[in-house]
């Protein structure tokens, strides 16, 4: 198929399936910016624009550490994901024991504490924690919230994971007891929430995307029985739900962003606060089975990435629609408002040749809004 991408976007287009077993093709489109230079100032679109996630970044080892960023080829998210991947900064750059941290986008906003270094102690026969190192730069990610696996016993071979974040830290077992004092607390939780006992309840804080077999988010994925081996492999379970493929906890997705709405980041950036609103975010798209138009109409995002230690932030918009025949069928996809010459040539009938044209519509639009 042939892309004609007036936007300076990065794109690229591939197959997905729903749990009926039909075939899609998935046309993916990304778009990156810079925060502006002043509080209110103009979003531009950055001059390198950030490549698509081919697969699941993490922090370190798989499996035992924090996504990072996830692939962008996820096939269709009934809602938008909002991702924040980055540090806390002290206030004014200086030295703080803990300093709140928060994002708001439009009427959605989330916030929490990041705290410095601590670690449990022995205290007659309860446990302590330290009081908090001083910090300039927290890294901030599902590796340093509340939770973990309780490996703490060398001869424990099956040892205790806490649910809700295994990747996290603070957490044990009651039968490792012994083995508590030094274990270091988490660097994040909620606002309200002190973490009192390496055996509590809490809610891992973080901005970044949840594991895939999470709580929270396994749940969507479908059961994977024995009539779903012998009556459905390799196909997806009938009760698989299309919220699987939202990365974000539920409390970080929103309704799609139709452009203008005003972002906070909070202690996110060394400038302490940003704030800019998001360009215009309805991104055309005209898809053709050869002379006849499959799709033609608006998109709009359903992630929002923040990479705040680059100060940009990136726009992700799907588009699938269902094969019939085979994916050859389609010809031909226009993202962006097509140029004179595409619709000159679509209306003679004859091949488009990209030339010396007007400027793409996303090339200042960020700027105007």
């Amino acid at each position: 198929m042939q892309i004609w991408n007036q936007t300076g976007f990065v794109h690229e287009f591939t197959m997905g399936m729903d749990k009926a077993a039909h075939e899609y093709i998935v046309v993916v489109v990304k778009g990156t910016f810079d925060f502006p230079e002043t509080s209110h100032g103009p979003v531009r679109k950055s001059a390198e624009q950030v490549p698509l996630v081919m697969a699941d970044t993490q922090t370190g080892q798989p499996g035992y550490s924090a996504t990072l960023w996830e692939t962008d080829f996820a096939f269709r998210k009934p809602r938008c994901d909002v991702i924040a991947n980055g540090c806390a900064h002290t206030p004014a750059g200086h030295p703080v024991e803990r300093v709140l941290v928060g994002i708001k986008l439009g009427d959605w906003s989330k916030r929490f504490e990041v705290v410095g270094h601590r670690e449990w102690r022995a205290v007659g026969p309860v446990f302590a924690a330290t009081p908090p190192q001083p910090f300039l730069r927290m890294p901030i990610s599902y590796d340093n919230a509340w939770g973990g696996t309780d490996r703490l016993n060398p001869e424990d071979r099956l040892p205790g994971t806490y649910r809700d974040n295994p990747v996290g830290a603070g957490w044990a077992q009651t039968r490792n007891q012994r083995f508590i004092p030094g274990l270091r607390l988490p660097n994040t939780q909620a606002v309200g929430e002190d973490i009192r006992s390496p055996f509590g309840d809490y809610r891992p804080m973080s901005f970044g995307p949840m594991g895939r077999g999470w709580p929270g988010r396994i749940e969507y994925g479908g059961t994977y029985d024995q009539n779903w081996i012998d009556n459905v492999f390799p196909f997806l379970p009938e009760d698989f739900d299309e919220r699987y493929f939202q990365m974000a906890p539920p409390d970080q997705q929103i309704d799609h962003p139709r452009g203008g709405e005003e972002v906070q980041l909070v202690n996110l950036t060394a400038r302490g606060r940003e704030i800019f609103r998001l360009p215009e975010t309805a991104l055309p798209v005209a898809l053709f089975k050869g002379r006849d138009k499959a799709f033609e109409g608006n998109l709009y995002p359903d992630t929002v990435l923040f990479d705040c230690e680059n100060r940009r932030f990136s726009l992700v918009w799907r588009l699938q629609q269902r094969i019939r025949r085979t994916i050859l069928d389609y010809s031909e996809c226009w993202i962006g408002s097509p140029t004179r010459g595409m619709l000159r040539a679509r209306a003679t009938g004859k091949r488009y040749i990209r030339a010396f044209e007007a400027p793409a519509k996303f090339d200042d639009e960020a700027e105007a809004a």
